[in-house]
């Protein structure tokens, strides 16, 4: 499927007790550490796309709650390859953010 012209970032977290955990992933490619983050699909909406990303990132087997956060970042197109097949004049590529229990 091919990729759309935006970017989601969903935030993990848990709480225990009192207390609120926070997830972040080592991504090795880069030897960076981040939360959940990808790019949506042909057709997907943002949210959709959050839902499958923290579960294929997290392995995650069963429904989750999401929460989106009323925030949004700007990524240069420049950095992603899929670049070519979305319309002409993107420049920059929304990046919606989530937080996920």
């Amino acid at each position: 499927m091919s990729r759309a012209p935006f970017q989601i970032l969903v935030v993990p977290f848990r709480r225990v007790g009192e207390e609120v955990e926070f997830a972040v992933l080592h991504r090795r490619d880069m030897d960076v550490w981040q939360a959940v983050a990808g790019g949506g699909e042909a057709g997907e909406s943002p949210q959709q796309a959050a839902v499958r990303e923290a579960r294929e990132e997290l392995g995650l087997d069963r429904t989750v709650t999401l929460y989106p956060l009323q925030t949004t970042a700007s990524i240069p197109a420049r950095f992603f390859a899929d670049r070519e097949s979305w319309p002409a004049g993107t420049y920059v590529v929304p990046e919606y953010a989530s937080r996920q229990t």
